[in-house]
C-alpha cells in the first residue's frame, strides 16, 4: 500500500508504470507527516526490495522518495544524515538506514501481520540469515564487490562512489568464498525445511527473511519481467560474476518464486 501524499515528481518509466512508486520529492516529503521512504529510483535494489515487500505485506501506508544511487543525494542527506536507499522515517523519529531497524519499525507499525517469528531460537535464526544476507559482508556486499572487483570504475564516477562505498578491503577471492557460502547455507536451509514440511525459510510461517532473500536473489538470476520491472542493464548485473561462482541451486528460485507470486502485489515498478 502506497499513500500518494504530495505532488508527485515524473520520472521516465522503467518499462510499465503499473504498481510503481509514486514518488515526491525529499524537500516534499521531509515535510509531510507519516512514514516517508526512500527507495533507489528505477531499479529493485535488494535492501529496498526487502523493505518495501515487507512494508506492503504488512499494509503500511508510506510516502516514496526518490535516491539516486552513485549521486551525491545532497537533499536526503540534509534530511536524514547520509545518502543510501533505503531509509525510513516516521514523523519525527530519528531515520532508520539499517535493514534491522526497518524491521523493526514495521513490526512495531503493523504487530498484526508478523514477519519476526514469536519463539526465541526462530527469531535469532531469520535475524542471522537477514545479517547474512544483508549486513557487510553477506551476499550482497560481497557480490557488489566481486562485480567491482570484475569492473574497474576508471572513468565512471558513480561506479568510482559504490567501489569505495563497499570496498571492506577484503579482496575478490574472499567475496567469492562469501557468496558461495551463503548460497550453500540457504540451499541447506530451505533443503531441510522442505524436509520437515515447511516452505519458508525460518519455521513454518512467511518472516522478512523470506522477503529480503527474495531481493538478495535478483542479483543471482534476475526475477521474472512479470514479477518486478528494471532496465535491462540491471537484469544482467551480475552476468559474468556467476562463472566464477558454484552453480546456484534451483532451490532457492523455486523458493525465490513462490513467495514473491504469493505473497507480493506484481509486477513490482520501482
Amino acid at each position: 500500500m502506497r499513500a500518494s501524499i504530495g505532488s508527485p515528481i515524473s520520472f521516465p518509466p522503467v518499462e510499465d508504470a503499473m504498481n510503481a512508486l509514486d514518488y515526491v520529492s525529499v524537500e516534499a516529503a521531509a515535510g509531510l507527516p507519516g512514514l516517508r521512504v526512500a527507495f533507489s529510483r528505477g531499479v529493485p535494489g535488494p535492501w529496498g526490495f526487502g523493505a518495501r515487500a515487507i512494508l506492503e505485506y504488512k499494509a503500511i501506508p508510506f510516502v516514496a522518495t526518490p535516491q539516486i544511487p552513485g549521486e551525491p543525494n545532497a537533499a536526503l542527506q540534509r534530511w536524514t544524515g547520509q545518502t543510501s536507499a533505503p531509509v525510513a522515517v516516521l514523523n519525527d523519529e530519528r531515520p532508520r538506514a539499517s535493514w534491522w531497524e526497518i524491521i523493526l519499525l514495521a513490526e512495531r507499525l503493523a504487530p498484526e501481520r508478523p514477519l519476526i517469528p514469536k519463539a526465541e531460537d526462530d527469531r535469532a535464526m531469520m535475524f542471522g540469515l537477514c545479517h547474512e544476507l544483508c549486513a557487510e559482508d553477506g551476499l550482497g556486499w560481497s557480490l557488489r564487490m566481486m562485480m567491482f572487483g570484475l569492473r574497474e570504475p576508471q572513468g565512471d564516477p558513480k561506479a568510482a562512489v559504490l567501489t569505495r562505498k563497499y570496498n571492506s578491503g577484503e579482496g575478490f577471492e574472499h567475496s567469492r568464498t562469501r557468496v558461495n557460502a551463503v548460497v550453500d547455507l540457504l540451499a541447506r536451509r530451505l533443503a531441510a525445511q522442505a524436509a520437515r514440511g515447511s516452505a519458508f525459510l525460518v519455521g513454518d510461517v512467511l518472516s522478512a527473511a523470506d522477503f529480503y532473500f527474495a531481493g538478495f536473489s535478483n542479483f543471482l538470476r534476475g526475477l521474472p519481467q512479470d514479477v518486478c520491472l528494471m532496465p535491462a542493464y540491471y537484469r544482467v548485473l551480475c552476468d559474468d560474476v556467476l562463472p566464477h561462482l558454484r552453480p546456484v541451486p534451483e532451490i532457492l528460485f523455486e523458493h525465490r518464486d513462490r513467495i514473491v507470486r504469493r505473497y507480493l502485489t506484481i509486477p513490482m515498478s520501482f
